[in-house]
């Protein structure tokens, strides 16, 4: 993930990359630095649904799925 953070002394803004499980440990080893938020946390988004990522096997599944349902329900499960 992204992190944003402003030097006290400097009044620097900069980006540092971390995972979260390394984040309470930077914050403890950087006491100089404090987290800012200068902009909306960077998403990326996919390309298609997860529908067309997906293999035989969860056509499978869905198939053993629209079995035990009621006619009523069937048509709500989409596949490929």
């Amino acid at each position: 993930m992204l992190y944003d953070f402003k030097n006290i002394e400097t009044g620097e803004i900069k980006e540092y990359t971390m995972r979260l499980a390394e984040y309470d440990d930077f914050v403890a080893n950087n006491p100089g630095l404090v987290r800012v938020i200068v902009r909306p946390p960077r998403t990326v988004a996919g390309h298609g649904d997860f529908i067309s990522r997906t293999d035989g096997g969860w056509k499978e599944v869905q198939d053993k799925m629209k079995a035990g349902l009621p006619p009523k329900y069937k048509d709500n499960i989409r596949q490929k």
